[in-house]
């Protein structure tokens, strides 16, 4: 006997939402918090924007609001695939030493003791607030490729190879 399509589609919506909701519980805090931030700030900028544009009966506004809040929403689904296919590499341990440099140079050097005894070098924004002696996770770009060979000037122009830092609670 065949079922109704009205129940097929049901269930196949059902399965759908399950197998997301599960893909969903798979991804790290750091992703879902930047995915849900994202969300956010583009619906608060629709909704302003919009009220902002119809009051001053202004389409141009309006228009751009749309526009910036459907690139906030494709930002938001872009992290999301890089979540879910795990395209991202991460770098898990403790800071065991903090170089500053330059004072001009906008960059940190940061050394990163693994648990399994390994040491990373990290050359990271001077903005990346670490602290000497805590556990961060790191997460980088898998796919990044070096522009010039000169670290640097590729941490200079970074293109989205660094996704950001959260702190390990122990």
């Amino acid at each position: 006997m065949r079922l109704p399509r009205s129940i097929t589609a049901a269930t196949w919506l059902s399965n759908a939402i399950l197998k997301h909701r599960r893909t969903y519980a798979g991804i790290p805090g750091f992703f879902k918090k930047r995915i849900v931030n994202t969300l956010c700030l583009s619906f608060l900028l629709l909704y302003g924007g919009c009220a902002l544009g119809l009051a001053q009966r202004s389409a141009g506004f309006v228009g751009w609001t749309v526009f910036l809040t459907i690139c906030g929403i494709g930002d938001a689904v872009y992290v999301y695939y890089l979540a879910v296919t795990r395209s991202y590499e991460v770098v898990e341990g403790t800071v065991s030493e903090i170089h500053a440099e330059l004072f001009f140079d906008g960059f940190t050097r940061v050394i990163v003791l693994q648990s399994d005894g390994l040491t990373t070098e990290l050359l990271l924004n001077k903005r990346t607030n670490v602290m000497h002696g805590k556990s961060y996770r790191f997460y980088f770009n898998q796919n990044a490729h070096a522009f010039s060979g000169i670290h640097r000037l590729d941490a200079a122009f970074d293109f989205g190879n660094f996704f950001g830092v959260e702190e390990v609670k122990e």
